[in-house]
């Protein structure tokens, strides 16, 4: 099937999803997504930099962040001597810009588009230097899960991607040439990604900002045809693909293989921990299918084995329940002061009704970042939604740091009616690395030069919206800012300021 995203674009449906949604299967064939190039709008003059440097057009320059060594607000990045950014020292030349002799981190490059399109200005020397490249383009592939039974929960990976390409466009391309994204959809089932996925390798580059609770099906054709995957995976097999690399690391890891246990960040339970929240009695809840109930199961192991108790525990919840009532009177008798589960928005919002309705309210309530977007709130009800706590990887979207201000405008600009969303923010985020990269390869990009690039970035930190992490490392998030419902948005409720990167990653099955 086959859908022109010229004239409709990527499903549009507001909603932020978690990182460790369910898998369901869905059936027949992907939908093939043409091209994705809506027109561009003339673009406006904002700027987001790191190491210093404020942003412009009504972006603050403050609240910029970082963690081990790749820092904003003037702050060096480690082994970078003062340049630490693509393109300095490059731009005006029509020559290709060339790779920092030390690992790069983010500090000293500029993320904005006018920017990241005079770092590499001119047509000279462009050819057809490997799949997907000609003199005036680069088309890159995005799978994501854009319709299926959670639909409206992945097409939000495209979007972003799409904003930060149409404004790069808009300013004169990389190199002189356009940026082209070629979205397909695999319906949230591994068997189509992989067919998506193989339909798109001998036509693109490279796939970026790709987004499903699919992204395993995919995995093995990547890394036979050793193409470049740049983007936040769901699943542990992408996150140890060598072909993947992320800008803020995966959902969880298994590094010994089948045989060996899962790891995932303990980041948010440390954060609570650290904080004096977090609950000593907690119930964990997932639906009764596969990759929810595994991640459920995954962080109540974490949990255990930082002596916590596990009161009461529930993976068998059905996505089409009505109520959670039965739950939550569970979670009251046994004592329950928590509960955290890997549920999506309607998930969420049946177990913050069940607790008002039945007069309980554990004083620590967390999701994963599912839950962080307004639509939580408006199924929930204001009143129920009070306190919820969702852990973030990155800096939280309502603060005025530059490069979550960047995403939102180009979002708004560009993909108009979308809002904004953690999974489109970690794709935006894979695509500015992306960015980096394509200018240090210059005029003649090919796969390898990408992946030569990506290998040699320590600590990114994404513009300081991210807490510092090394892509070739193939590991977990370990970073974390926690926001809490207060009123009719969320707010940050720790750490005080920047991010908390004193995560580790837990051994999370036997």
């Amino acid at each position: 099937m086959r859908r022109d995203s010229r004239n409709q674009g990527v499903t549009r449906r507001a909603g932020l999803v978690v990182a460790l949604v369910v898998a369901i299967a869905a059936t027949a064939c992907g939908a093939r997504v043409a091209a994705y190039e809506p027109s561009t709008p003339a673009t406006g003059g904002s700027s987001a930099q790191a190491g210093g440097v404020t942003a412009t057009t009504g972006l603050s320059g403050a609240g910029g962040v970082g963690s081990g060594g790749g820092t904003v607000g003037g702050a060096t990045g480690s082994g970078v001597a003062g340049s630490g950014g693509a393109g300095q020292g490059s731009r005006g030349s029509t020559g290709p810009a060339t790779a920092s002799p030390v690992s790069p981190t983010s500090t000293g490059f500029d993320f904005s588009p006018h920017a990241e399109a005079a770092a590499c200005p001119g047509t000279a020397g462009n050819g057809a230097s490997d799949v997907g490249v000609t003199a005036s383009q680069l088309t890159f592939g995005n799978v994501s899960g854009l319709t299926g039974p959670l639909t409206g929960s992945f097409s939000q990976g495209a979007q972003g991607v799409q904003a930060l390409f149409s404004a790069v466009n808009a300013a004169g391309g990389i190199c002189g040439r356009k940026l082209a994204l070629n979205a397909e959809d695999d319906k949230q089932n591994a068997s189509t990604n992989a067919s998506d996925v193989a339909d798109l390798i001998p036509k693109v580059l490279a796939f970026v900002g790709s987004t499903s609770d699919a992204d395993n099906g995919g995995v093995p054709g990547m890394t036979q045809a050793n193409v470049p995957d740049i983007g936040f995976a769901i699943n542990c097999d992408r996150s140890e693909s060598p072909v993947y690399w992320s800008p803020a690391g995966g959902s969880c890891n298994q590094p010994q293989g089948a045989s060996g246990p899962y790891y995932v960040s303990n980041g948010i339970f440390t954060l609570a921990k650290q904080g004096g929240y977090l609950p000593t009695k907690m119930a964990f809840l997932s639906y009764a299918i596969a990759i929810s109930a595994q991640a459920a199961e995954q962080f109540e192991y974490v949990y255990k084995a930082m002596g916590g108790t596990v009161c009461y525990s529930d993976f068998a919840v059905s996505p089409a329940t009505a109520s959670l009532e039965s739950d939550v009177v569970a979670m009251q008798q046994a004592g329950c002061n928590g509960s955290f589960d890997t549920m999506d928005v309607t998930g969420n919002a049946k177990l913050l009704q069940a607790m008002q309705q039945l007069s309980y309210r554990p004083p620590y309530v967390a999701a994963t970042f599912d839950a962080y977007t307004p639509d939580m709130i408006t199924k929930a009800g204001q009143s129920a939604a009070q306190g919820l706590i969702v852990g973030l990887p990155f800096v939280p979207l309502a603060e005025s740091q530059p490069m979550v201000q960047l995403y939102q405008q180009q979002l708004a600009t560009y993909e108009p009616g979308t809002q904004p969303s953690g999974f489109g923010f970690l794709a935006w985020e894979a695509a500015q690395m992306l960015m980096y990269a394509l200018i240090q390869s210059g005029h003649s990009p090919t796969r390898a030069s990408i992946v030569k690039i990506l290998n040699s970035l320590h600590d990114w930190t994404g513009g300081g919206a991210l807490g510092g992490y090394t892509p070739s490392s193939h590991g977990v998030y370990l970073c974390d800012v926690d926001v809490t419902v207060k009123g009719s948005s969320f707010v940050r409720k720790a750490p005080g300021s920047g991010i908390y990167c004193g995560g580790q990653a837990a051994k999370a099955s036997s």
